[in-house]
């Protein structure tokens, strides 16, 4: 029994661990699920708020972010972090293809993946 724990626990270490946020749970589902299947270990936050919780208890090696949520929006989780000095790569996601976003985002130094460009696995595996 302790073997399997210690496996499991080693396994866990070594693992790329991504949080990935997004209020649409359909789309986080579906992307956590092609991600795990990379051996990435997946942490999934159906908001900003959600995603600051889970952060205060949990370190992960990289977030990739919807644009647009509910409760605020991927450029406003990434300030609030970096106000909390946490400097982690930051991806931000949007169906949004608009450059003015896009520059205004990677002006904070965040990067940026159109949900629906077929880079978009890669890019986040990459961060």
């Amino acid at each position: 029994m302790h073997n399997r724990q210690a496996r499991k626990r080693l396994v866990s270490n070594t693992m790329k661990k991504i949080l990935i946020v997004d209020d649409n749970l359909e789309f986080l589902r579906l992307l956590s699920s092609l991600l795990e299947q990379d051996q990435l270990l997946i942490y999934k936050a159906a908001g900003v708020q959600e995603a600051i919780e889970l952060l205060e208890n949990t370190t992960v090696d990289a977030i990739c972010s919807d644009y647009g949520m509910r409760d605020g929006t991927g450029l406003e989780l990434f300030q609030k972090l970096r106000l909390r000095d946490v400097k982690i790569p930051f991806m931000i996601m949007s169906a949004n293809d608009d450059y003015q976003l896009i520059n205004k985002i990677k002006s904070w130094g965040a990067s940026f993946c159109s949900k629906t460009s077929h880079e978009l696995i890669g890019k986040i595996k990459a961060l």
